[in-house]
Formats: C-alpha cells, structure tokens, sequence
C-alpha cells in the first residue's frame, strides 16, 4: 500500500470542463510536466497506458503508466509500471493523481498528489532528506503550468 508523500493544490480560473479537457489531452503533457518531452498512448480512458520520454538533471528515460482510476471530470489516478529511471528500484507503488473540484461557474480547484513507499531503508532515509520535497516542487510546476496554460486555452 503507497503512502501520501506530497500534496498540492491550485485554484485554476476556468471551468473544470476546461481543466479536464487540458489534462485528459496526451499533446499537452509536455507543456504541463516539466520532465515530460514526449508522451504516447491515451489519457481518457479506464486503464488507459501513456509512455512518457522524460529528462531529469541531463537524464534521459522512459516511464509507463496506467491509469487505475479514472472519474470524468473529477479524478485521475496513474500507477508507474515501469521506468528506466530507477524509480521503481527505489519506490513501491508509485501513483500520481490529479483531483478537479468545482469552486464556481469558472473557477477550479486543483489538487495533484504523489503516493508510493520507499522499497528500502536507504529509499527511506532519501526519501525523508530529498525525494518528498523534489516530488512536491514537480507537483508545484505542474500546477503552475496548468493554470497558465488554462489561461491561454
């Protein structure tokens, strides 16, 4: 069982159709996560599969994901599958999910979360020192990027 490591969240000035629509769509993934460069697959479907190219720190690599719960217009939940990264030797059950909540006609709130467990004592210690705060500055700028990008939709 994976356990909260970070949360964000961010009111976005649209209606949550707009920021639905952002966040379902794979083109715009590498505009919303910075680490993203490319993004393959589907993001609108139960179960649906996306392969991200990503970059961290001059690092190249390749992350599969499910999507293990999906609520239209609500919620989204991502579970890795696989990395190239190491992430997966580090950490047990790693899930991000993004949660849309109506504020007003036009406005949303946005809340992005990380889960998973460390796999190891030393995964533990890094994760106490770097990984939740590395996990919640992602977690920020995708937030940040979603809303400017909703502000230009």
């Amino acid at each position: 069982m994976s356990t909260l490591q970070a949360r964000s969240q961010a009111v976005v000035n649209v209606p949550i159709s707009s920021v639905w629509a952002i966040i379902t769509d794979i083109t715009l993934l590498p505009r919303i996560n910075p680490g993203v460069i490319k993004a393959t697959g589907t993001m609108n479907e139960s179960n649906a599969v996306r392969t991200c190219e990503v970059e961290n720190k001059g690092r190249k690599g390749i992350i599969t994901e499910k999507l293990v719960e999906f609520v239209p217009g609500k919620r989204m939940v991502w579970r890795v599958e696989s990395d190239t990264m190491g992430m997966s030797k580090m950490l047990l059950d790693t899930q991000f999910s993004l949660l849309l909540e109506t504020v007003t006609d036009s406005s949303t709130k946005v809340t992005a979360e990380t889960h998973y467990s460390p796999r190891t004592f030393l995964a533990g210690i890094m994760n106490g020192l770097v990984m939740k705060k590395m996990f919640a500055r992602a977690q920020e700028k995708i937030l940040q990027n979603l809303w400017t990008l909703a502000q230009t939709q």
